[in-house]
């Protein structure tokens, strides 16, 4: 097992914090960027770092859709619940042929 250093700055929490402030920011951009306050690391370190932060859930950018994001769907931008509220209009008016009569009529009057 390797040894662990004895004393000196914490480089993992280094690359983890500059991740945070420049989130753009590639592994070697972070390298070179820390290379100039005294602190030696690999690119391929930074991305060792920050690989393992992901996985662990840190604050270092996850996977997966955004907060907030509606699916994409088949049917032109319906969500799911759109389109689960047609059927039940659709059943309510007996059918699609009577659906698609009555919202022809609502948009002659609103229109």
């Amino acid at each position: 097992m390797a040894k662990k250093a004895k004393s000196g700055p914490n480089k993992s929490l280094a690359i983890r914090n500059y991740k945070v402030t420049n989130p753009s920011a590639s592994p070697k951009e972070i390298a070179e960027a820390l290379s100039k306050t005294g602190m030696e690391v690999t690119p391929q370190f930074v991305s060792t770092v920050l690989s393992n932060a992901k996985r662990k859930g840190g604050v270092i950018g996850k996977r997966g859709r955004k907060p907030g994001k509606v699916p994409a769907t088949a049917s032109g931008g319906s969500s799911i619940e759109q389109l689960v509220k047609a059927k039940k209009l659709v059943d309510q008016l007996g059918g699609i042929d009577a659906a698609k009569s009555a919202i022809s009529a609502l948009a002659q009057i609103l229109g």
